[in-house]
């Protein structure tokens, strides 16, 4: 396999060496974040919707915007943030590990929601933005090390 090249500026791939960070794993960790950003987008519109406008409680609506931005999630992250690598898991396991890994972080998110509605009082869109990103660290690293694991 030939070496990739990361597309990123002379200066920043240099300090990134220095700081003992591999800059082509620093340009999936920034598209992994994009990726994750369009499903927190996902996430929240569609938990708006669900409770908003369908009248779902947050209980039911919450595990249904969290489960719809993890298959979104893991075909853009497959489709663009990983492509490049040789993956030692065939698509079938990977989405199976994929969701093993995201179900821990989407229990971490659902589990973060419930907790600072009912016991903060915290605004159910703000408690829930706080969980996705509380779980955001454990799919990012749980998903690069296991499920597209080279």
């Amino acid at each position: 396999m030939r070496e990739q090249r990361p597309s990123v500026p002379g200066w920043l791939e240099s300090l990134l060496n220095r700081l003992g960070v591999n800059p082509v794993k620093f340009r999936e960790f920034i598209k992994f974040g994009m990726v994750g950003g369009s499903g927190v987008v996902v996430n929240m519109g569609l938990f708006y919707a669900l409770t908003r406008w369908a009248g779902m409680r947050i209980e039911i609506a919450s595990p249904v915007a969290i489960e719809t931005s993890i298959l979104t999630n893991f075909f853009l992250n497959n489709a663009w943030t990983f492509r490049r690598r040789q993956a030692a898991v065939p698509f079938r396991f990977r989405i199976v590990r994929y969701h093993l890994v995201t179900g821990l972080a989407g229990g971490v998110n659902y589990l973060v929601l419930l907790l600072l509605v009912h016991l903060a009082g915290l605004h159910d869109l703000v408690a829930n933005l706080v969980g996705i990103v509380t779980a955001m660290f454990i799919n990012y690293f749980l998903n690069s090390l296991w499920t597209w694991k080279e």
